[in-house]
């Protein structure tokens, strides 16, 4: 039996009806004791502890351009948590991005890169500690900060024809002279 082609407006109002219920209630979920937890109460009055670290981590395009090797570089998404700088539409090529994260637990990012990436280490940048991790063409750096912390990841994406991919070592060189211009503008 042939059914016809669902109606597209159809298929967008179910998908809406699905977030919504998703958020109704993840926000009204409770833990039964009728208050917040020790961790997460002390998680929200430790946010905003860290320096500010202006946009885009107080790092410009021609900057990220230079340190990275890539000319071309266009600023895509540029707001008051993160910037992302890529070459093109294609999601296979060099990406670029810092993001700040205010009252959110590095452990938590830390605990997912350890599931991801190949290598992951303690850090420590002008007396700030962190971890890098790394894996073929990506390196991420997050830097703690009291309550905040900040991750930049460089990612040169798959080598064009002709091209040999970026050892470990330059690609994570990249990400720490980010990460160090981002530590030493803070205020």
């Amino acid at each position: 039996m042939h059914r016809p082609p669902a109606d597209p407006r159809s298929l967008v109002a179910i998908v809406a009806v699905v977030i919504a219920a998703v958020a109704l209630l993840a926000g009204c979920s409770d833990s039964g004791d009728g208050g917040s937890s020790p961790a997460s109460a002390s998680a929200a009055t430790a946010a905003g502890t860290g320096p500010f670290f202006g946009e885009c981590g107080g790092v410009t395009t021609a900057e990220v351009s230079q340190i990275v090797g890539i000319a071309g570089l266009t600023n895509t998404t540029n707001n008051s948590s993160g910037c992302e700088w890529v070459t093109s539409a294609d999601q296979l090529g060099p990406q670029f991005s810092f993001n700040w994260y205010r009252g959110s637990p590095i452990g938590r990012e830390r605990a997912t890169e350890q599931l991801s990436r190949e290598s992951v280490s303690d850090l420590t940048i002008n007396g700030a500690k962190g971890f890098i991790a790394s894996d073929v063409g990506i390196c991420e750096i997050g830097m703690e900060f009291g309550g905040d912390f900040f991750e930049w990841s460089v990612s040169y994406g798959l080598p064009a024809p002709g091209e040999t991919s970026r050892s470990t070592d330059q690609v994570c060189g990249a990400a720490k002279q980010l990460s160090t211009m981002s530590i030493e503008r803070a205020k």
